[in-house]
């Protein structure tokens, strides 16, 4: 139990000193994949293809070690010969979640191109994206085309946040939500973890992203009664997703996101929140909202029999203080310009967004960005396994005041 306190204290030293510093994990792949899209790659004439809001951001997430720069990216507008016309200036925002399982499978990096003026009505564009060292040839150079709306997108809507946090099923078999360390690979070596199956409900609205964050860690002595001044409270980023709509006039499906925990220490209890993020990155919605989930010791003659075999429950460890590590940084990249955009332009608080030149439009939003009624917009799916290699960039990031922030939360009962 002291090891989260320890954890807690170095999550809160890695805050002040960023970006001066960086933990790494130990080993991980050497090549990008391209994971989801913000508009969906699909042809610009399909059916399903999104049509963006005039104001709206794009987001490509990919896993792999990589910085990317101005020449690794571009936004162009289309010629009416489909040839790339002239380049539309842009800020790059590069976001990466932390780890909170040493080498467990990395959660995806976040591009977010935010074009500087306002695009064009009824346009069309194409966004490029080209990872130096693409896992997949249909990586090698990554093109979205996109038609834009007919103007800018409406307010932010409501969003209700988190449903509920549990164990993503029984906890014994080969399935099961305990993972046993996986030693089998001695340069990668994975710790026991929980594998937690955290719930919400997306907006049918192609343009707004998510992110879970694991926003408390409290451990419980033998009585199963919270030590409140041995919990790490410390919001920790842990996962992005991208958005989605409703394309069968059913509604937008229920999002589960299944998450990796450390196994050490139980019983303890971890709350989580989602949030919904406008063009900026901006937390918009979700932040009063938070599930819990009360993880109780299943070793020993704690093993439960309704889910375990008496030869299964021979095999649970007992939890292992030297196991647990602080959560982990994720990559920490420079924003980056293109077309000559501005890569340190300040993301300005809601309601302060930049008003248009006469001539001229600035790409900000009133009331938030984005978004696309049931017949328009759309959104892609994927996701990333294996370990990572998190290396340090060479600038700074906007983690530091996200993740140091700890907001007023509406507690939802802990669910074993």
């Amino acid at each position: 139990m002291k090891r989260l306190v320890l954890g807690a204290l170095c999550v809160g030293a890695i805050g002040m000193l960023w970006p001066a510093a960086a933990a790494a994990q130990t080993c991980g792949p050497t090549q990008q994949t391209i994971g989801w899209t913000q508009p969906n790659k699909v042809p610009i004439s399909n059916e399903n293809a999104v049509r963006w809001p005039t104001d709206g951001s794009f987001r490509v997430a990919y896993g792999g070690p990589w910085c990317p720069d101005a020449d690794q990216v571009e936004l162009v507008k289309i010629n009416d010969d489909g040839s790339n016309g002239e380049a539309i200036p842009a800020q790059v925002r590069i976001r990466t979640p932390f780890t909170l399982v040493t080498n467990a499978p990395p959660a995806l990096t976040l591009l977010e191109i935010d074009p500087e003026p306002e695009l064009e009505a009824r346009g069309d564009y194409r966004l490029i994206v080209r990872p130096p060292e693409p896992a997949l040839e249909a990586n090698r150079e990554f093109v979205i085309e996109l038609r834009t709306r007919g103007g800018p997108a409406g307010d932010f809507p409501d969003f209700e946040g988190i449903r509920n946090v549990a164990l993503d099923g029984p906890v014994c078999g080969e399935t099961g939500s305990l993972q046993p360390a996986d030693n089998n690979n001695p340069a990668c070596p994975v710790p026991n973890l929980l594998r937690l199956l955290v719930t919400f409900q997306p907006l049918d609205r192609a343009d707004v992203a998510y992110i879970v964050y694991r926003v408390s860690s409290t451990p419980l002595d033998a009585e199963g009664n919270p030590v409140e001044d041995m919990a790490d409270n410390t919001p920790i980023p842990i996962q992005y997703e991208n958005g989605a709509r409703d394309l069968f006039g059913a509604g937008v499906p229920e999002r589960q996101v299944r998450i990796p925990v450390p196994y050490y220490p139980l019983g303890r209890i971890d709350c989580f929140s989602v949030r919904a993020l406008d063009e900026y990155g901006r937390e918009r919605r979700g932040d009063d909202a938070e599930a819990c989930v009360t993880l109780n010791p299943i070793h020993g003659e704690d093993c439960p029999r309704d889910q375990c075999s008496e030869m299964q429950c021979g095999g649970i460890p007992a939890p292992n203080e030297f196991e647990a590590n602080p959560p982990i940084p994720g990559q920490m990249c420079s924003n980056i310009g293109l077309g000559g955009g501005d890569p340190d332009r300040p993301v300005p608080p809601v309601g302060q967004e930049p008003e248009p030149e006469p001539g001229e439009t600035d790409g900000g939003v009133v009331d938030g960005d984005g978004g696309v009624g049931a017949s328009e917009g759309g959104g892609g799916g994927g996701g990333a396994s294996g370990c990572k290699v998190d290396p340090a960039g060479d600038g700074p990031g906007a983690w530091p005041l996200l993740v140091l922030l700890v907001p007023a939360l509406r507690r939802r009962h802990p669910q074993g």
